[in-house]
């Protein structure tokens, strides 16, 4: 069994580059190939923060042509804050995202056209005269926002060009969307808000397994790429020859969780963030396998100083004052 010859610190997960279809994120893709399919205008995505919900969408982004079983163009753009919200910088910072050539500062009405202009070519050349908008850090938009996107909405509609907006942000999203209702913006949610979608972090023992097991095999992770070197093989040559998998370490690692939450007094409803937990694996990847200290396999003990390391604790503590004084 001769171990790939990669370079330290070239591995995904050294350098924290890498996709996985989590139970989570598999539900999220079902979701938005229902919207695309149904050729509706938009759907917010929302959680808490540090649960992967960026990542998740950019894999659901780079599997959707397979879902709809043809060629989509998707664009994706994030929200900058901005004390003052312009028409000008909204445009400028769209072009910039979409890496238009030319992202010259002009009027807002000619920068419009420049971005609806990208759009109907790429939508034309689909053949499907569809395109899809991800809106990530969504919670920023505000009311002057959402009627931009409406503008370029529009001039797409009179193209015959469909138009689907995948707004991604945190809990506060639903908070504006109850602000229009109350302020009987009804054309916004109509085309941006009307559908949801609860984005949640991994809450039970089978979540977990379930996102060990795709560590374990080259089918959900492998590099070299398409190679049989899973990145459990990869690190733990010796412990996944002698039959050791991350996916038998799940029980270890609920358990560990369940505890120095209780440890910390940590009481809301149990719920790991994405981030959090891949750290901990990646952390304990690097530090004991083949690039670390070259351990045989993963020890309890280990596996508790990785989820130290990651800054959980301190966040779910932070987080409960913070939650604690808003009430």
């Amino acid at each position: 069994m001769e171990r790939p010859n990669i370079p330290a610190g070239t591995h995904p997960i050294e350098q924290g580059h890498y996709l996985l279809p989590t139970k989570e994120v598999l539900r999220l893709m079902k979701s938005i190939s229902k919207i695309v399919n149904n050729r509706l205008p938009g759907m917010i995505v929302y959680g808490k923060p540090r649960l992967g919900k960026t990542s998740a969408v950019k894999f659901a982004m780079e599997n959707l042509s397979l879902m709809v079983g043809a060629p989509l163009p998707i664009l994706i753009a994030n929200t900058n804050w901005y004390k003052v919200p312009s028409e000008e910088k909204f445009y400028y910072d769209l072009l910039q995202d979409f890496r238009f050539p030319f992202p010259s500062k002009r009027k807002p009405a000619e920068m419009r056209r420049q971005i609806v202009n990208l759009m109907l070519e790429k939508a034309e050349k689909s053949k499907m005269r569809r395109i899809v908008l991800v809106m990530d850090e969504a919670h920023r938009l505000t009311e002057f926002h959402f009627n931009w996107l409406m503008d370029i909405y529009n001039e797409l509609d009179r193209e015959k060009i469909s138009m689907t907006v995948i707004s991604i942000g945190q809990e506060e999203l639903l908070s504006r969307r109850t602000f229009f209702l109350e302020q009987k913006k009804s054309q916004i949610i109509g085309r941006f808000m009307t559908h949801e979608h609860h984005f949640m972090g991994l809450r039970s023992l089978d979540d977990i397994r379930f996102v060990l097991k795709c560590y374990d095999v080259p089918e959900t992770s492998s590099y070299p790429k398409d190679s049989d070197w899973s990145y459990t093989k990869y690190f733990f040559p010796i412990g996944y020859e002698e039959g050791n998998r991350l996916e038998q370490e799940a029980a270890h690692l609920y358990q560990l969780f369940v505890e120095i939450r209780k440890e910390h007094g940590v009481s809301t409803d149990f719920e790991i963030p994405m981030e959090y937990f891949a750290f901990t694996v990646e952390t304990a990847l690097k530090m004991y396998g083949a690039h670390g200290d070259s351990c045989r396999w993963l020890t309890v003990s280990q596996w508790r100083e990785c989820i130290k390391l990651t800054g959980y604790i301190e966040s779910e503590v932070y987080m409960a004052l913070v939650h604690k004084g808003a009430n």
